[in-house]
């Protein structure tokens, strides 16, 4: 491991009351002491403040300037928190320097440090050490960049989870129990004379079934339905010309993201914008109306639906209560049919109280609101029927936390070797044989938890990270 002194920004590029300059190594405190002159200025510290070798006690804040040592020039007022290895972040010496937040005066603090013998620290590097030094494993560290970039209450809420541990501690209750059946398989591939009566290969197998495929399966399970948790939800609202389409996106934001004119087919291409409900967050987009033979421009716009509706997370099917139900109403959802989707009958202030759209029967197993865009009745419902049909399915998925892609993987492939060594077992195949399938599934958890995990893939995880994280 790089044993060098690192430092870094680790507030927002830009201009702020106040901005933290971050540095962790064996060098960090000698460094910053270097150029930090403590208030009251021309002053020995009380012995109170001080340690046993009269530097910095680990767990204080001091007040005092930054000066540049040749020149003589005060660069800031600053707080210096210094925490002495192990009881730190990355557990190495961490001195965090809170200054001004102008981008002049931290470049200034940083490259003074750095003419000192620090180096600048590449993105991620804090946790890095962090996990390198055992402090975290590597699924509560990617929690970090997590729980940086949560955009809604229930994705932070799911990076607090994972990043307390809660993942992790499934993970090694998965590993514990593929360990014991690998000591029970290797104990008979050594000595099976001894082991031959003491081998249950159904009792072993009915326990993998239980105690691993069954949980590694909800873990699966959990990031299929409950993704858009992490990522957000992409919900697109669908439907003929003219039906309010732009209108609903208008109130949903309740704000004029979208041109709403009387003439059909005024959206040509699709419009974004973000929505938070109920701590979910949302990408709503609003698209061109669908219908039969449309002008070239009209087409291109179309496609372009296609392409919305095909990644959909939730579809908002958009009908005008006004006119009947037609054939390119029911053309629309038949597409539609392995999406969750959401029927939303729009214009009710148009229609009198006597006036009942007819659906197709298909239609009538959607969840169904009627709405007035022009006057937003009914759109509280609506976000709240949205955000029940994404906790519904958190809910289905049965934890707290959501594993990512990277992780969803390593289950995909503990997952195929588990269910190879239930096999294996059931037909009584050869331990040594089994033993194979059996030291792939735990290799695959074990590099879930980063306990063995190649530089690469660490270098790709934390490459996605701020530089001062």
């Amino acid at each position: 491991m790089d044993s060098s002194t690192i430092a870094a920004v680790a507030t927002p590029e830009g201009t702020g009351g106040i901005g933290v300059i971050r540095v962790s190594g064996p060098d960090a405190i000698t460094a910053v002491a270097a150029v930090f002159r403590r208030a009251p200025f021309g002053q020995k510290p009380s012995d109170s403040d001080t340690d046993a070798s009269g530097g910095f006690k680990s767990w204080r804040m001091y007040l005092g300037h930054i000066f540049d040592p040749v020149s003589g020039t005060l660069i800031d007022e600053v707080i210096l928190a210094v925490m002495r290895a192990p009881y730190s972040y990355t557990r190495e010496d961490v001195v965090e320097i809170q200054a001004h937040g102008g981008s002049r005066v931290l470049e200034k603090i940083l490259n003074l440090l750095i003419s000192y013998g620090i180096r600048p620290a590449q993105p991620g590097e804090f946790t890095r050490r962090a996990f390198i030094n055992g402090r975290v494993d590597l699924t509560q560290a990617e929690a970090v960049a997590d729980l940086i970039n949560a955009r809604s209450d229930a994705s932070l809420d799911m990076a607090v989870s994972q990043m307390t541990g809660q993942l992790s501690n499934v993970v090694s209750s998965i590993r514990q129990s593929l360990v014991s059946v690998l000591g029970s398989l290797e104990a008979a591939i050594d000595f099976p004379e001894a082991a031959g009566d003491e081998m249950d290969d159904a009792g072993q197998g009915l326990r993998l079934s239980i105690e691993v495929l069954q949980q590694i399966n909800q873990l699966r399970e959990a990031y299929e339905s409950g993704r858009f948790l992490r990522q957000g939800v992409q919900a697109v609202i669908i439907g003929r010309p003219n039906v309010g389409k732009s209108s609903l996106m208008n109130c949903l934001l309740n704000q004029q993201r979208a041109i709403v004119t009387e003439i059909a087919g005024t959206t040509r291409d699709c419009i974004e914008a973000f929505l938070t409900t109920r701590g979910v967050s949302m990408v709503v987009a609003d698209t061109a109306g669908l219908r039969r033979d449309p002008d070239p421009i009209e087409r291109l716009g179309i496609e372009k639906t296609q392409e919305y509706m095909a990644s959909a997370d939730i579809v908002l099917h958009v009908l005008d209560v006004s006119l009947p139900l037609d054939d390119e109403d029911v053309a629309i959802y038949e597409q539609l049919m392995d999406k969750p989707v959401v029927i939303v009958i729009n214009k009710t202030d148009l229609a009198g109280h006597e006036k009942v759209l007819h659906l197709s029967p298909a239609m009538e197993e959607a969840p169904c609101m009627a709405v007035s865009a022009l006057h937003g009745t009914g759109i509280d419902e609506l976000k709240q029927r949205i955000a029940d049909m994404v906790f519904s399915s958190v809910a289905s998925a049965g934890h707290g936390f959501i594993p990512n892609w990277r992780q969803k993987c390593l289950l995909d492939q503990a997952a195929e070797a588990v269910s190879k060594v239930i096999a294996g077992l059931e037909n009584q195949r050869l331990p040594e044989l089994v033993s194979i399938d059996l030291h792939e599934a735990i290799s695959a958890i074990d590099e879930i938890t980063g306990k063995y995990v190649e530089t690469d893939v660490l270098d790709e995880i934390f490459s996605r990270y701020c530089v001062g994280k």
